[in-house]
């Protein structure tokens, strides 16, 4: 293994327990560790199952439901939870079993993704425990740091509606749920745009508006659900570790801008009409760029 890709691990490990542990103070129940185990464990079992049935790109189909397994675990260790923490984990039900449902319902039957039997090849007489560390547990581990900001408002928040900072939770939850709007859609207008079998470029309805309505619809949800915790800060979360939360949409934006977007794109551009579509539509954000 390279000493970049240690050094990322390493950090990444080392953001994880801080989460988990609420900033390295708290080990007990009052903490996220049962929740990042629960959300590892999801994903060994996809593990397990992907080698028996040799398909490692199943992963992808599990991705929405671990941050469902994660809410729900957080929930059930949760002495008190209010209002806001149901709603909470109820959007991320909502959202998150959408999403599994809708990937194993599209790859469900079809050959193992291109890019993990490239890997596969790859990786060769190692590939299951390459697989286990560097898709299962790496996928795991993003997940958790991800939901994390949610986790803690499930768990911490004091959610009030006489306290000023209800006023922030449900600007919140309007950006989550715009987010989702943009996802549902997006998803759908693409789906009638295939079934429709005109094999042309989509760029009508959202498309048009941004080339990746769906990554624009996910950023939002996460910075949403990440202001939600905006009553964390009068709880027993210091407003400096509600502050370090922040990486959590924000890693979460990095993936889908800088590894997502560019694969997707790459694949994009072999339909007519692609280079127009670029110069007249913002990559992600609608007020953005468009190259």
């Amino acid at each position: 293994m390279d000493l970049k890709r240690i050094i990322i691990y390493t950090i990444l490990f080392a953001v994880t327990i801080l989460f988990a542990t609420q900033g390295f103070t708290e080990f007990q129940s009052g903490s996220l560790l049962l929740p990042f185990l629960v959300v590892l464990g999801y994903f060994t079992i996809f593990f397990i199952v992907a080698q028996i049935i040799k398909d490692n790109s199943i992963v992808d189909m599990g991705w929405g439901l671990g941050f469902v397994f994660g809410a729900w675990a957080t929930l059930f260790t949760t002495s008190n939870p209010t209002i806001l923490s149901y709603v909470v984990v109820a959007f991320i039900t909502l959202w998150g079993t959408r999403l599994s449902y809708r990937l194993i319902k599209r790859n469900w039957g079809k050959p193992e993704d291109f890019r993990y039997a490239q890997w596969r090849k790859e990786w060769g007489d190692k590939v299951v425990i390459i697989a286990f560390f560097r898709v299962f547990m790496i996928q795991g581990i993003i997940n958790f740091v991800v939901g994390s900001a949610s986790f803690y408002v499930i768990k911490f928040n004091e959610f009030d509606f006489t306290k000023n900072t209800q006023y922030v939770v449900l600007a919140g939850l309007l950006i989550a749920l715009t987010g989702l709007f943009f996802e549902v859609v997006g998803d759908e207008q693409l789906r009638r745009h295939i079934k429709a079998g005109t094999r042309k470029l989509m760029d009508k309805g959202l498309w048009g508006i941004t080339r990746h309505p769906n990554y624009f619809g996910e950023i939002l949800i996460w910075v949403g659900l990440y202001l939600t915790g905006a009553t964390l800060i009068n709880s027993s979360v210091s407003i400096w570790f509600y502050l370090i939360l922040i990486i959590s949409p924000l890693l979460m934006s990095t993936v889908l801008i800088k590894v997502s977007t560019p694969l997707l794109e790459k694949h994009m551009s072999k339909y007519d009409g692609w280079e127009a579509y670029t110069k007249k539509t913002p990559i992600i954000f609608p007020w953005g760029k468009t190259e």
